[in-house]
């Protein structure tokens, strides 16, 4: 009788270390999903502002360029 009870206890505990396997593995590729989207998303804003600091930087040069080669006349 107990050697039953051992045995029927052992399975649950298997069956249970099973579904939380099953159910962490789900969780965790939702979860790899929405950090990959997130990390997509900083790294269009990060091209976008880099993108107008070096727009900002080669106007403000060429404006530099402009006055200096005035001045020189």
């Amino acid at each position: 009788m107990e050697t039953l009870l051992l045995v029927t206890v052992l399975v649950g505990t298997l069956a249970l270390l099973g579904f939380s396997a099953v159910l962490l593995r789900r969780v965790s590729a939702a979860a790899q999903v929405n950090v990959k989207a997130e990390v997509a998303g900083q790294l269009e804003r990060f091209n976008a502002t880099l993108g107008q600091k070096i727009s900002l930087s080669t106007a403000d040069m060429a404006t530099r360029l402009e006055q200096l080669e005035v001045r020189r006349e």
